[in-house]
């Protein structure tokens, strides 16, 4: 029973419409599909062996013309070569003199006369003395003498056998030659030398073969024992040289010692139906290749019937399935479609379902819960935008009392020595100053106003420092009106200022650079200040910092990076460069927010 509860749970782990179709796809076409598949594998495999019979006895009957054709040249030495005057001429060759020689120049002429029919197809005829001196070259096509050096030493390495082999021209002609050895005919182990008839290649290729049709794409060539290429009626198919796909001949071995005169294999990137046949005088292998695609012709056709049947089937059983599931796929699929929305953060939704079924049950239940979880959301924003505001209160009053009271102090002093023109400076910039932090209730402001909020704080430490720092502010046009959190730049300067400039002998400068890049704000505070080290940087950034009882309020850098994390997203917020001796860097990256931008 364990495997039936297996198949249950895939069933239930397989949405309704696909069981659906399944069922009736398995029950109507499969065993249609299982008789046709039967069907075509059997007419394959009959259409199959039947060219396999048809291509073996083409083989074998153009094997017979071939050695045929080999004979008629085997005749042809003979009748050259076991000629009494011809044997004495080879063997008293060196001691005859001109006339002589001509003489038997023109009697051999003679005898290859009466073989006309053969000459048309003779490139050339050569006789060698075993002193390598060519006593006869009938000459119609000079064949170089590397080529019939090469033939006498695979004459000598056969103990004497006649060769087949391919040889070229000068003038490029595509030749095979029978080698033979000359031997005496009263002494038959005494050699007299060779003799090489050059038949042309064409004869084959265009002639005892060329117009042979086993199929479409079937070549048809000659290699000897090597696997080289003699002949072929595809140009494409290089002469004297191996064939393209060594694994061949090896195939045609494999088989042959099996007595299998054709089989299948994968020839030159494709399945072909190879057919052979082996001469064994010449030692070649006449072989066919037919493609795959020929062999499949008609077969395809049925299988195209079969194909266009089952495809019917399935067409018209789809057909039955959609009608009867689709009364309960479609409010299922999209009850589905409304939940991925849901899922994605689309609570504006809802499922119109005038069914009265189950489905459309659950589909008027999922109204309401959408509607709940709305009123859920909307109750927890309103939460949460009172807690900011709180926040943001919090943070207004959290002025520190020791930074009054310095600076109060620094400006009675400053008065008794400046004749109080600071004084009316210092008290303006400082109202200023807590007017925009106490008394403004905004959340954000403009760039102009935060850099005029850093302006009086400036002041106000300048009272305190002197002429030891300076700050430099450089605004792109049109960034002057962007929107940012009220009070973010404040507290970067102020440690600037604090920390910068501790242990320096040269004035600290702070330059502060607003600009816009596409849809981004930056904005970079940098000193020349002493820098710090990285477990400094840090510290800053995760709110470790110290803050001394002279700090305008107790907000930090890692407040100003987590405030416009939180109003923005996580890609947002403040970065610190910096190493010791070399100065800091602090960017800010928020929205580009122009002024009409509603929060």
């Amino acid at each position: 029973m364990r495997w039936v509860s297996g198949w249950y749970r895939l069933l239930r782990n397989t949405k309704i419409k696909s069981r659906l179709i399944f069922a009736l796809l398995l029950l109507t076409t499969v065993p249609i599909l299982l008789s046709g598949i039967y069907s075509y594998l059997k007419t394959s495999e009959a259409i199959e062996s039947k060219i396999s019979t048809y291509s073996a006895e083409i083989m074998k009957q153009l094997l017979k013309n071939v050695q045929l054709e080999n004979r008629k040249y085997i005749g042809l030495s003979d009748s050259i070569m076991l000629n009494a005057r011809v044997q004495q001429y080879a063997t008293s060759y060196e001691s005859l003199d001109e006339f002589a020689k001509r003489d038997m120049n023109v009697y051999i002429n003679t005898l290859l006369s009466d073989q006309l029919e053969l000459l048309q197809n003779i490139k050339n005829v050569r006789i060698v003395s075993t002193k390598e001196t060519v006593i006869y070259d009938m000459g119609y096509s000079s064949i170089g003498e590397a080529e019939f050096a090469r033939l006498a030493t695979l004459i000598d390495q056969a103990d004497g056998s006649d060769q087949w082999s391919y040889v070229s021209t000068e003038q490029g002609e595509p030749c095979l030659v029978i080698a033979r050895k000359i031997n005496s005919l009263e002494d038959w182990n005494k050699p007299l030398g060779y003799i090489y008839v050059s038949i042309s290649e064409p004869l084959y290729s265009q002639q005892l073969y060329a117009d042979v049709d086993m199929g479409t794409g079937t070549d048809l060539f000659i290699l000897d024992g090597n696997g080289n290429v003699v002949s072929s009626r595809n140009t494409e198919i290089l002469l004297h040289a191996p064939y393209p796909d060594a694994e061949l001949i090896p195939l045609i071995r494999e088989h042959e010692a099996r007595s299998e005169g054709v089989f299948q294999a994968e020839v030159s990137g494709g399945t072909h139906l190879v057919a052979y046949g082996f001469d064994i005088y010449s030692g070649w292998y006449l072989v066919s290749t037919i493609p795959d695609a020929y062999l499949n012709l008609e077969t395809r056709s049925i299988q195209r019937n079969i194909l266009l049947l089952s495809g019917v089937l399935v067409v018209v059983s789809l057909t039955f399935a959609l009608l009867i599931s689709n009364s309960i796929y479609r409010p299922l699929t999209a009850l589905v479609e409304q939940t991925s929305r849901i899922i994605r953060g689309n609570l504006n939704t809802s499922i119109s379902d005038p069914g009265k079924d189950e489905i459309g049950y659950l589909s008027d239940k999922f109204n309401v819960m959408v509607d709940t979880v709305n009123g859920l959301l909307e109750q927890t924003k309103l939460e949460q935008q009172q807690k900011r505001e709180v926040e943001l209160q919090m943070l207004q009053a959290q002025i520190n009392p020791h930074f009054l009271f310095n600076t109060l102090n620094s400006l009675k002093w400053t008065a008794q020595l400046s004749q109080a023109e600071s004084v009316s400076i210092g008290l303006s910039a400082l109202a200023e100053l807590l007017r925009n932090t106490i008394v403004d209730k905004k959340e954000y402001v403009t760039i102009q106003e935060e850099l005029r909020n850093i302006d009086n704080y400036v002041e106000i430490q300048k009272i305190r420092y002197g002429s030891t720092f300076d700050v430099a502010v450089e605004v792109e046009a049109g960034v002057e009106t962007c929107l940012a959190p009220k009070f973010i730049l404040q507290p970067i300067v102020e440690n600037a200022i604090i920390h910068a400039q501790d242990g320096i002998d040269y004035d600290l400068l702070i330059t502060i650079r607003c600009q816009s890049e596409d849809e981004l704000l930056r904005i970079t505070v940098a000193d020349n200040g002493k820098g710090m080290a990285q477990h400094t940087v840090e510290h800053l950034l995760q709110g470790r910092e110290s803050s001394p009882e002279g700090r305008l309020s107790n907000i930090g850098i890692s407040n100003v990076n987590e405030r416009i994390r939180y109003s923005f997203g996580n890609e947002y917020g403040l970065r610190i460069e910096s190493a010791a001796g070399e100065g800091t860097t602090v960017t800010l990256t928020m929205p580009k927010m122009e002024a009409a931008t509603k929060f």
